[in-house]
This record gives C-alpha cells, sequence and structure tokens, in this order.
C-alpha cells in the first residue's frame, strides 16, 4: 500500500506504509467491504481510526483489474456547519411561529369582529408581534452582513467619540416607558476609540439595552468608558439575576437563552450578544463576562485608542 502525506496524517499511519494492511489497520467492517466491494465509485463516511471525534469520507475508484486508489476527505468541518445550519433553520422556525401564530389569531378575529372598539383593539394587540418579527429580521439582516463582510482594513476605521455614544444610548433608554433604574456612569470624555461608529454603537447599545433588560426595577447600572494601558475599556454592570458559569460560554450563540422566566419576557430576539460578538471580531477584540448568580453581571471589551485622541 501506498500513501500520501495527508493519508498517513489523516489515518494516523507510519512514514512507510509498504506491507500495511489498510483493513486491519482501519479495522472498521464497512471500510473493508468497501475495499472489498467490486463495485467502484462507492461514498462511504465513517468515524476516523485516528480520532472518533472525526467524520471521514471515503471513496473507492478501480484503476485497473489489481489496482485501486481510494480518496479519503475529512468531513467533520462540513458536517458541523450543516448541523448548524440546521439548527439555526430550526430556531428561527420557533422564533418566528410564535408571533405568527398571535398574528393569525387577531386578524381571525379582526375579520369576524364588526366592532370598532373590538377592532382598534386588536391592531393595537397586533403591534407588539410585528414588532418583534420586525426586529428579528432586521437583526438577522445585521449579522449576516457581518459575517458576510471582510474584516475593515485600517483605512476603513474612524476616529469614534463612544462618550457621545454611550450618552445617545442613556438618554434613550431613561425616556423609555416603565423606565425605573439607577444609572451611574463613569465615562472619560477625552478618550476616543478607533472603529467603525455605526458598528460600535450596535455593540454598546445591545450591551446597555440587555442590562437595562435584565435588571429588575429599582435596580442599577453602571457604565464605564475610560483609557486602559494602551487601549480603550468600556463596561456595562447591572445588578441584575446573574448567570451560572455553564452558561457563559453560550451566550454569545444565535438564539441561546438562560432558561429564565424574566428571560424569557424580555422580548430580545436572541441575536444581540451573537451580533456584539462578530462586531468586536471585526475590531480584533473579545466580549468579556463575568456573572455571579444573585448578584449581577458585568459585560466589557476593549478597543484601539483612536490615532488622534486629545
Amino acid at each position: 500500500m501506498a500513501a500520501n502525506d495527508a493519508a498517513r496524517e489523516v489515518l494516523d499511519l507510519p512514514i512507510r506504509t509498504a506491507g500495511i494492511n489498510l483493513i486491519e489497520h482501519w479495522q472498521d467492517p464497512r471500510v473493508e467491504t468497501i475495499i472489498r466491494s467490486p463495485v467502484t465509485g462507492e461514498v462511504l463516511e465513517v468515524t476516523s481510526p485516528k480520532d472518533n471525534r472525526s467524520q471521514l469520507e471515503v471513496r473507492l475508484h478501480t484503476l485497473d483489474h489489481d489496482q485501486r486508489i481510494i480518496l479519503i476527505r475529512d468531513v467533520t468541518p462540513l458536517n458541523r456547519l450543516l448541523t448548524t445550519r440546521q439548527d439555526f433553520l430550526a430556531n428561527i422556525s420557533h422564533e418566528l411561529r410564535s408571533p405568527l401564530t398571535v398574528i393569525v389569531g387577531y386578524l381571525e378575529a379582526l375579520q369576524d369582529s364588526a366592532n370598532i372598539q373590538d377592532t382598534e383593539e386588536i391592531v393595537a394587540r397586533l403591534l407588539s408581534p410585528v414588532q418583534r418579527m420586525r426586529n428579528l429580521v432586521e437583526d438577522l439582516l445585521t449579522l449576516t452582513r457581518l459575517e458576510s463582510s471582510p474584516r475593515p482594513s485600517i483605512y476603513d476605521l474612524e476616529d469614534v467619540n463612544v462618550a457621545k455614544i454611550i450618552a445617545t444610548i442613556s438618554n434613550e433608554i431613561t425616556e423609555l416607558e416603565g423606565f425605573d433604574h439607577d444609572v451611574e456612569m463613569a465615562i472619560d470624555e477625552r478618550t476616543r476609540a478607533l472603529g467603525i461608529p455605526e458598528e460600535i454603537y450596535s455593540a454598546i447599545n445591545n450591551l446597555i439595552t440587555n442590562a437595562v433588560r435584565y435588571t429588575p426595577e429599582g435596580g442599577r447600572i453602571n457604565i464605564r468608558w475610560l483609557k486602559y494601558d494602551d487601549a480603550c475599556l468600556f463596561e456595562v454592570t447591572d445588578t441584575g439575576p446573574g448567570i451560572a458559569t455553564e452558561h457563559l460560554q453560550h451566550l454569545t450563540e444565535r438564539f441561546y437563552r438562560v432558561d429564565s422566566p424574566r428571560i424569557a419576557k424580555s422580548g430580545g430576539t436572541g441575536l444581540g450578544l451573537a451580533i456584539v460578538k462578530h462586531i468586536l471580531l471585526r475590531h480584533e477584540s473579545t466580549l468579556r463576562i463575568n456573572s455571579t448568580l444573585g448578584r449581577g453581571s458585568t459585560f466589557g471589551f476593549t478597543l484601539p485608542s483612536s490615532r488622534n485622541a486629545i
């Protein structure tokens, strides 16, 4: 038997493969079947003999009466991608099903209603599920754009007045109906970041909105923006319910939610932290999360300092 370097690596073969019996080495009856089969062009997906977490695609081709060639491809990344795609389709279907069911139900009631007052009430109730679907579609479009766009070059980055962005977002959230939180801020207005303004706004807006959404009425939210060594640091700390350690590594996954009644009623799309993650990746940064159950959470990240910072 002869094998190239790639095959030796994938199958964990020695440098010298002469005299090695592939059937005995692999020890998989399905591989033996396809090797001994007189049919050419068969395709088989089996577990790697080197790593049982990897899947290999095996193809057999006959060259002549006594020579065969076996083509092996590691399809683990492809399978993982397909699984992710299937999970995404299942999640988006689930997320859209609930507001669509509500909308259809109200529209049917509206069709049967002859009372103007009932009609006005039904229309008012339709606004919430429609807005939820709109937010979901907008977040999906944003996430798709971030994932499909190349990382910005140094020429795409601008000096960003993050202090002004935080002030704008803070003014917007304090004017929301039912807002009853104590917001404390430590902002260095002289500290400027280097980045894409719209994306930085989106990341900060998602984190501050989450802090408000998951913090009980009367709770405290701390927002910080300051110089941090040679970079800039943004942090938002809340006094919400906190997050168990086992959930932290999954928070930036699409549609991942901690199983909590309060979070289930939060009205979020489940895509906010995924958007933040991809924005920070485009700025060569990562999201830092520290949380303790019953004591709140801190979300933060760093950005490069502006070249023209004061």
